[in-house]
């Protein structure tokens, strides 16, 4: 009876450490915004993406799934984050300006790093209006989306920016965990892999093959990643946990 008892405890804490790590390899886009733009105000595009809770999981591409198209003439709502020095002012800037593009840029990335997706959206569907291949809106967009879980539109924007700049694993990585959350483990899967093909030795995006082939249980290539992310962090307090959890597949 306690062994019985010892191996439940132990089952429940090696799923919590298993769930875990999927979590955070899979719920927050890695893609950076280019290092070398030198923003025309006083509010820098934000170099890293903030925290994602990815509940919500979709099929396939919807038919109508979020583009450029919608209206970006209309006043966006007021929120809290509008309230603040720092909003107030890039959007006051913006407004006055609709036609530069850094300026909507700016705000798009303030209201963004504010977490008020919808006016981020706004800004930035101005921006793209004026130019729709530049690569730092497009990643913006993209993951104002997918923290929006808005899952389909992210991968629209991130599939935009990949057109622009092809060889950039972060933004791939954040287009395959689009798929992930849509349970599309199979889509998601290839896109890591073409992270990896692009930069051997990015970690996130074994990490993330390792998260959903786990997901389809998929042992071959949940070995094949955990060694890799075994090799690339041995010292990581998940590798025992990735070792037991592939003891435990059939």
């Amino acid at each position: 009876m306690s062994k019985n008892v010892l191996l439940c405890v132990i089952g429940v804490i090696l799923g919590f450490v298993i769930g875990f790590f999927i979590a955070n390899s899979i719920t927050r886009p890695a893609a950076q915004l280019a290092a070398a733009r030198t923003p025309s105000s006083a509010f820098p595009v934000s170099a890293t993406a903030g925290p994602l809770k990815p509940e919500q999981m979709s099929g396939e591409l919807p038919p109508g799934h979020p583009t450029l198209d919608g209206d970006a003439g209309g006043e966006p709502s007021s929120t809290a984050a509008s309230t603040s020095a720092e909003a107030q002012a890039a959007m006051d800037k913006a407004d006055r300006s609709p036609k530069d593009f850094q300026a909507q840029l700016d705000a798009g990335n303030t209201f963004y790093r504010h977490q008020d997706y919808d006016k981020a959206a706004h800004y930035l569907t101005r921006a793209l209006a004026i130019k729709g291949k530049d690569f730092d809106a497009l990643v913006l967009m993209g993951n104002t989306k997918y923290d929006d879980k808005d899952f389909a539109g992210a991968a629209t924007f991130y599939e935009r920016a990949l057109a622009v700049k092809p060889n950039s694993p972060d933004v791939r990585a954040d287009l395959g965990n689009t798929h992930f959350n849509r349970k599309d483990f199979d889509r998601a899967i290839a896109e890591y892999r073409k992270a990896v093909a692009l930069a051997p030795d990015h970690l996130n995006s074994w990490k993330n093959i390792a998260a959903a082939a786990f997901q389809k249980r998929d042992k071959a290539t949940a070995t094949e990643a955990v060694e890799k992310i075994s090799a690339l962090s041995p010292g990581s307090e998940e590798i025992e946990a990735l070792r037991q959890q592939l003891a435990q597949m059939p």
